[in-house]
């Protein structure tokens, strides 16, 4: 149960993220969409691994100290597209 938490919702919700910011800049003009495609494709697997080391590396402890660690690596691509799409809203690139 925890693999599919930690490895396969995460990656869900990542393509999810992904893929309502491609939707969200089609159009434009910018290239908000293609950079949020290419981390995608860069960030969901390298993520899925990350995440399921993690998992693996602490699968005894009965506690979940390294919850905090798995939230933080999720995070991280979805912040880096946010990003993305905040600088070029903000700053008309």
């Amino acid at each position: 149960m925890r693999y599919l938490l930690g490895v396969g919702v995460v990656a869900l919700l990542q393509v999810g993220f992904s893929f309502a910011i491609i939707l969200a800049t089609r159009g434009g003009g910018s290239f908000v969409g293609l950079g949020a495609m290419l981390l995608a494709v860069l960030g969901i697997p390298i993520t899925a691994l990350v995440n399921f080391l993690l998992i693996r590396t602490n699968r005894k402890s009965p506690g979940s100290p390294y919850v905090l660690r798995l939230v933080i690596v999720s995070l991280l691509l979805p912040a880096a597209q946010l990003a993305l799409m905040i600088l070029v809203s903000v700053f008309r690139l």
